[in-house]
């Protein structure tokens, strides 16, 4: 990498104006590495010698792995078992049939259980809703609440 402030031609760009933000944050790290530097020379021989030494030392040891293939196995093992459960929680369906659901079944012709059981698995929304609409007691539950009501509709 080229650290050279210069251009491919030889010449120096042109300074440009730091943001005050940028100019706060050289003086701020300005000033760190000047206290830095007395802290330094402040240190004894001896303190720097053993610095030193600690440094080299744990430079020396060998670097121990982080669990290596049997840590990623266990890892990646506990979350394909909880993405195995999630899966089959959502696509397990809807509730378990009643113990007599077979019995009502076996009880019907066989010729009208197809048809029986088809009316039951399509859901008309249009019927839902309608069934609604001709119930006078929505109605009567929907005047009667007048909480939900804003307060500028009452009177």
């Amino acid at each position: 990498m080229n650290t050279d402030p210069r251009s491919a031609d030889g010449r120096t760009p042109a300074p440009h104006r730091a943001s005050p933000a940028a100019e706060t944050d050289a003086r701020f790290d300005a000033a760190l590495r000047d206290l830095h530097a007395q802290s330094l020379e402040r240190l004894s021989p001896q303190v720097r010698q053993r610095l030193r030494t600690i440094r080299s030392e744990a430079a020396a040891q060998p670097r121990r792995g982080r669990g290596g293939l049997l840590g990623w196995t266990l890892a990646s093992s506990g979350v394909a078992a909880v993405a195995l459960a999630l899966g089959l929680q959502f696509a397990g369906g809807g509730a378990p049939l009643p113990a007599d659901a077979p019995a009502q079944v076996a009880q019907q012709p066989s010729a009208a259980a197809p048809a029986a059981v088809a009316a039951e698995a399509s859901y008309d929304p249009d019927t839902a809703v309608a069934a609604l609409d001709e119930n006078p007691d929505l109605y009567l539950w929907l005047a009667s609440n007048t909480d939900a009501l804003p307060q500028t509709h009452l009177e």
